[in-house]
């Protein structure tokens, strides 16, 4: 099977795109032609890293059924319905190695061929399925791109040939839309919640820096990441508006912060940038969580990598965190703190914080208009947004129940 994969770039103007390549390192012609079309209306790289990583999967199934797409185009035909149905099949399950940070090793380009076939006959054992957006999203954009190819070919062929392709591609891509998942949203029990403030507490608690629990062994890791959670509870922010913090976001002398999105930042080195989703927007802190960010930065000026960097949150060599990063410092604190009855992620505890606001709301009296509106301010959604009832799950269904026990309360008398 030949081995594509989706590669990450960074231009000189800080502009990041993504091209598919093969282990060669050449890049796929028409594949490069159509992700152009992304990057010229705005698409967020992340977005075009996707469909590069979906064209890869398309790419390595037809390499593994032997067909060259440009040859079969450039002969009038289309795909088949039974290779269609195979590349269907395929989109179905996880294949860990379709973008360069899984194969690539300390930020080298070289592709380790014998790294990659190790992966494909683990993964062919496992068959680990992705949810049904994963698909669904798959499926359209490789449908989008095979129609984009076939048009563009086609209008090199001569009139017969054009039109048979055109039909055929028409026909065909519509049977195969039929794979696409209806992507339901009516299945509710197992989505993510946040911690119960039991939970808060505990994990809060193991993070501290003097916690003999505290699964880091650096005090400088130990303090950034104490502060990076708390932060996170505090505030409800997103990983990518907490890894986009800047030390001129910080505002000491009213103990604020602000979010603000900057795509394709060129002072930021990192090839897959974090960023915020959201509105630029500012948040106020209590003066002691404050206090805590000016001494770790205080502490974060002693390293000397660290003081040309802009983002408040750096390795202990002085790099900027990757989301990566972040990720394993969760995967390492779910370790440390067994028997949650959630998996303990960063976007956990944003799930966290909204269920504490619902509860403070509720203490405080507010009416839903009022909430709702102070809630999207807080998160930087637009004002009539919706977004809140995706994270105030434990908490509207904890007040459905008691509703709905006080409801059962006149059947008491029938049952005695």
């Amino acid at each position: 099977m030949g081995k594509y994969v989706a590669q990450r770039i960074r231009f000189q103007n800080g502009e990041r795109h993504s091209v598919l390549q093969l282990s060669n390192g050449l890049p796929v012609h028409e594949v490069t032609l159509y992700l152009a079309r992304y990057r010229t209306k705005g698409r967020a790289a992340n977005t075009i890293h996707f469909v590069c990583t979906s064209l890869a999967l398309l790419y390595r199934e037809l390499a593994a059924a032997r067909v060259d797409l440009l040859k079969r185009f450039e002969q009038g035909r289309f795909l088949s319905s039974q290779e269609l149905d195979r590349l269907a099949a395929a989109a179905q399950y996880r294949i860990d190695d379709l973008d360069e940070d899984a194969v690539a090793s300390g930020g080298s380009n070289v592709i380790s061929i014998n790294r990659v076939a190790m992966r494909r006959v683990k993964q062919v054992e496992e068959r680990r399925p992705v949810d049904a957006q994963t698909q669904a999203s798959r499926l359209r954009y490789i449908a989008g791109f095979l129609k984009f190819f076939s048009t563009y070919v086609a209008a090199t062929l001569p009139p017969p040939q054009r039109t048979a392709l055109e039909a055929e591609a028409e026909r065909a891509l519509m049977a195969f839309k039929e794979h696409i998942p209806r992507v339901s949203k009516r299945a509710k029990l197992g989505a993510r919640v946040g911690l119960s403030e039991e939970e808060q507490a505990r994990v809060v608690a193991l993070v501290h820096p003097d916690s003999t629990s505290n699964p880091w062994k650096r005090g400088f890791v130990r303090r950034r990441n104490w502060l990076i959670v708390v932060l996170l509870l505090a505030t409800g922010m997103r990983r990518g508006e907490l890894l986009g913090l800047q030390v001129r976001d910080l505002s000491t002398n009213q103990s604020k912060l602000r979010i603000v999105r900057r795509a394709d930042d060129i002072e930021d080195r990192r090839i897959v940038q974090p960023n915020a989703k959201t509105h630029d927007r500012e948040i106020e802190l209590r003066e002691s969580i404050m206090r805590k960010l000016q001494e770790y930065l205080v502490e974060r000026r002693s390293i000397k990598a660290a003081r040309v960097i802009p983002q408040v949150f750096v390795s202990d060599e002085g790099n900027a965190l990757s989301e990566k990063t972040l990720d394993k410092i969760f995967r390492e604190l779910r370790v440390a703190c067994p028997g949650l009855p959630v998996t303990l992620t960063s976007h956990v505890m944003r799930h966290t914080w909204n269920e504490r606001f619902s509860e403070a709301a509720d203490a405080m009296g507010l009416s839903e208009v009022t909430e709702q509106r102070a809630r999207n301010t807080q998160q930087g959604w637009a004002d009539d947004s919706k977004m809140g009832a995706t994270y105030t799950r434990r908490h509207a269904a904890r007040k459905g129940q008691e509703i709905a026990l006080k409801l059962q309360e006149k059947l008491d008398g029938s049952l005695t």
